[in-house]
């Protein structure tokens, strides 16, 4: 199974992470303006996305992708991002990163991890 682990930051003002959104009425959220390919965005379909704030920290929050879409953002360098929706797993919380972790990493990139 495709996996990726992520660096998200909070917002200062609201203690909340930046970019995440749970989506009303339904047990899934959203994850947006991440800087992925199609290519790779759409290999973490039914893959999992674990969100840190750091990577030396386990994950805090993570989930199943069950799709992507392309997002503009204009206020951004690179501008075409991708949106994900997740279904939010126990199993994807407490996790250690995985994966690149050079200084400057803010993404493990795509990796392969075993079903449990």
């Amino acid at each position: 199974m495709k996996a990726v682990h992520v660096i998200c930051r909070f917002e200062e003002d609201t203690k909340r992470p930046k970019g995440i959104f749970k989506i009303e009425g339904k047990d899934q959220y959203i994850s947006e303006a991440w800087d992925f390919s199609n290519e790779d965005a759409e290999s973490l379909i039914g893959g999992t996305i674990f969100f840190h704030t750091a990577k030396s920290e386990k994950s805090f929050f993570g989930g199943t992708v069950s799709a992507f879409e392309e997002l503009y953002r204009d206020d951004l360098v690179r501008k075409e991002r991708i949106r994900f929706t997740l279904t939010s797993t126990l199993e994807s919380k407490n996790q250690p990163w995985c994966g690149m972790d050079h200084s400057m990493a803010w993404t493990s990139g795509i990796i392969n991890i075993e079903d449990n």
